[in-house]
């Protein structure tokens, strides 16, 4: 027969994360709503140098933020602008800035993106629908839990982006060089997120936010592959590297923002 209740007894669930052990100090990313201030943390950028380019007959901003030491962009904006100069009238107009930003280390570890498309992004005076190309470093990037199918497909281009993918301990282990880092961030990312401009651009309020999480990144991954291998088939795609110092000189950029130092 079950004893009655004792105050005694020390419940199985003290100090563990069931009775909310550490959930006054986990680790988020510090967010503000109060006031004014109505902006995501990724659209706060510390400093930012503003370049404006010619693509075709549009003029299309840039806004670069400062890298720190052993981080750097894996694409230069002329690199952007070339690729850009293949695209046709609806991608090129499907967004209206390109924003590069050093996410802090915080950022870095709980959310690491390769880039983001934003419809509605604040900086300064301008408002606007953005491409995010976030700074990157060579600290090899780790995945744990189970490889879902959606997860094997996204390794799957990853090694075919040119990282070294291993199996460790605690999962999968990313290593990844300066040419696997552009190839990921150049020819797929910055393409599946005009690849998401695009999408949003022709639905309907309804429509796209019917449209699940998956729905989206299938249309844009879609996107990205195929408008790649049609530049590809034109001789556009790949290149080589663009690192004109003069260029750099005249925007106001510096080489190491974008180069290994």
């Amino acid at each position: 027969m079950r004893p009655g209740w004792n105050p005694a007894r020390r419940n199985r669930h003290v100090g563990t994360k069931a009775h909310g052990h550490g959930a006054n100090n986990r680790l988020t990313i510090p967010e503000s709503w109060y006031g004014l201030e109505l902006q995501c943390y990724f659209e706060k950028l510390s400093s930012y140098v503003v370049v404006t380019k010619s693509i075709g007959e549009r003029e299309l901003k840039f806004f670069v933020e400062p890298t720190r030491p052993d981080w750097f962009y894996p694409c230069t904006v002329d690199d952007i602008c070339v690729v850009l100069s293949h695209c046709d009238f609806d991608a090129l107009n499907s967004f209206d800035f390109v924003v590069m930003r050093q996410p802090t280390r915080k950022q870095h570890i709980l959310c690491p993106v390769w880039g983001r498309a934003i419809f509605s992004f604040d900086i300064d005076k301008f408002r606007g629908a953005a491409i995010v190309i976030e700074a990157q470093n060579l600290m090899p990037i780790e995945w744990g839990g189970p490889i879902v199918p959606e997860r094997a497909r996204e390794l799957e281009r990853l090694r075919k982006d040119g990282h070294e993918i291993r199996n460790i301990r605690r999962g999968i282990q990313i290593r990844t060089t300066p040419n696997s880092l552009r190839n990921t961030v150049l020819y797929r990312t910055f393409l599946h997120e005009i690849g998401h401009h695009i999408d949003y651009n022709q639905s309907s309020d309804d429509e796209w936010y019917v449209k699940t999480k998956s729905m989206k990144e299938d249309y844009a991954h879609r996107y990205a592959s195929e408008l790649y291998g049609l530049l590809s088939k034109q001789g556009a795609l790949p290149f080589g590297p663009i690192v004109d110092d003069r260029s750099f000189l005249a925007d106001g950029l510096k080489r190491e923002w974008f180069c290994l130092p």
